[in-house]
């Protein structure tokens, strides 16, 4: 069974590759927001993108709390 610090370690990880896919899928939508002529084409891929960005900062924040939190972890059981 893994303890707690294992696990957190592993959201991490997967935290990581879910920021890159956003950051990932926010350059793609930027790309076909240039490449769109039609108006309604533009501004699907702008929301795209804005989500995309929103998506990226919520699992960052997330991110970010769980390696405080594990560092706190690892200051404390030195």
């Amino acid at each position: 069974m893994p303890n707690d610090k294992m696990v957190e370690q592993e959201l991490l990880l997967i935290l990581e590759e879910a920021i890159k896919e956003e950051i990932a899928s926010a350059a793609r939508y930027r790309r076909g927001e240039k490449l769109a002529t039609h108006p309604e084409m533009k501004s699907m891929f702008k929301k795209l993108t804005e989500e995309e960005v929103m998506h990226e900062q919520a699992l960052k924040e997330r991110y970010y709390a769980i390696k405080k939190k594990l560092g706190l972890k690892l200051m404390h059981d030195q």
